[in-house]
């Protein structure tokens, strides 16, 4: 297993030797733990568990660990354990990257009350090294007291949320350029499928959470399809009407009418039933 971690705090060699010693059960002997910047000539290449650290530059994080453990030392261990494991044990949080996302932003803070937490990591280029920023974190982290405590929209987006309708409409609509009336189509119509059904589970599927920002990019999108439905070709035209319809009806029985009169954007003056950020 190779995993690649940050640290919030800075353990020592000892301390990280007998955190990675404890967590595999092996001896601390079995353990190399060097400096990146240091004699690499004195290390124990052949031992079953390779520490190596780099002291970062100051910021929010501390020290950038890349561990190897012998397969038959970790077993079954992944790098969530293995950075859960070590910031139990040496009391400051650790940072992995969340495989489940595509993004280079996206991490996992394990903190070492046996939480882990979404955070974004940012990193700022220097002329002398890198620096990194957790700029925000989806709960309160004790030793990340700078970082913003929010929803983070970029996980939110990239959730798995079925759009049947807009789909079977879509199989036979042409595709284009992200700026043509097709390419608009193609995108506002799965944004406000995705909308709605999010909209049609009991609570905010799949996940239960959502951003206020996306909300109202969602009726932005609801908007431009009033006007595309107007531009795209006759061919197409009704059944989009009719996609539409559905869309919209699903959407009035999901969300509560607002105090204002009916207008001809009426989705802006309706109301989700349970607020999700």
């Amino acid at each position: 297993m190779i995993a690649n971690l940050f640290t919030v705090a800075e353990p020592g060699p000892s301390a990280l030797r007998g955190a990675l010693a404890e967590l595999l059960a092996v001896a601390e002997e079995a353990v190399d733990v060097a400096d990146t910047d240091g004699d690499q000539e004195a290390r124990r290449w052949d031992s079953p568990v390779l520490c190596t650290y780099r002291v970062l530059p100051l910021g929010d994080l501390a020290l950038e660990l890349d561990i190897y453990v012998d397969d038959e030392k970790a077993g079954t261990l992944g790098e969530a354990a293995l950075a859960q494991g070590l910031a139990v044990r040496t009391g400051t949080s650790v940072l992995h990257p969340a495989l489940d996302l595509d993004l280079d932003s996206a991490y996992w803070v394990a903190a070492p009350d046996g939480r882990t937490v979404r955070c974004r990591l940012e990193t700022i280029d220097s002329d002398e090294d890198t620096t990194y920023r957790v700029d925000a974190v989806e709960d309160e982290v004790a030793d990340l007291p700078g970082a913003k405590v929010e929803i983070l929209p970029e996980v939110i987006e990239h959730e798995s949320v079925e759009t049947p309708l807009s789909d079977a409409f879509l199989a036979t609509y042409p595709r284009g350029t992200t700026a043509s009336v097709e390419g608009r189509v193609h995108y506002d119509l799965h944004v406000w499928e995705r909308l709605v059904r999010r909209l049609a589970t009991a609570r905010w599927g799949p996940s239960g959470r959502y951003h206020k920002a996306l909300f109202q990019r969602d009726l932005r999108a609801r908007d431009d399809l009033v006007q595309l439905v107007t531009e795209v070709d006759d061919q197409h035209a009704e059944g989009l009407r009719t996609v539409l319809a559905r869309l919209d009806d699903l959407f009035r029985e999901s969300t509560e009418p607002g105090g204002h009169s009916e207008t001809e954007r009426w989705w802006w003056d309706r109301s989700p039933r349970t607020i999700p950020w």
